[in-house]
């Protein structure tokens, strides 16, 4: 998505400034008033400012939708059918209580 919508399926430069996460890049974008960074809605705060996109505005209702352009999802793998802890811990973050939790962080819920 990042690739073919903002780069054009060219490379990142290699003058970019490479972070090892998300809070590194917010971190590292919030101090250089030119920088330009992608992370998971997530992570966004005071300190940097969303990008609107042919007018669009990120938001959880335009990235559930597709309207922005530029979301994408967040997957989960198991390296089995889960069992135990694991399914547990699924069903979780897929029942109402864990998808608050997950509006609450910043990130979009399922439903």
């Amino acid at each position: 998505c990042w690739s073919d919508l903002v780069l054009k399926k060219q490379r990142v430069s290699p003058k970019a400034q490479l972070q090892a996460s998300s809070g590194a890049v917010v971190e590292t974008a919030s101090t250089n008033r030119n920088a330009l960074a992608y992370v998971g809605m997530g992570y966004l705060n005071s300190s940097v400012k969303a990008v609107h996109v042919n007018g669009i505005a990120p938001s959880m209702e335009t990235a559930k939708s597709g309207e922005y352009p530029i979301s994408r999802p967040l997957f989960m793998y198991t390296d089995s059918v889960p069992t135990g802890e694991t399914a547990r811990y699924l069903r979780f973050v897929l029942s109402p209580e864990g998808q608050k939790i997950v509006e609450e962080t910043g990130y979009v819920p399922l439903r």
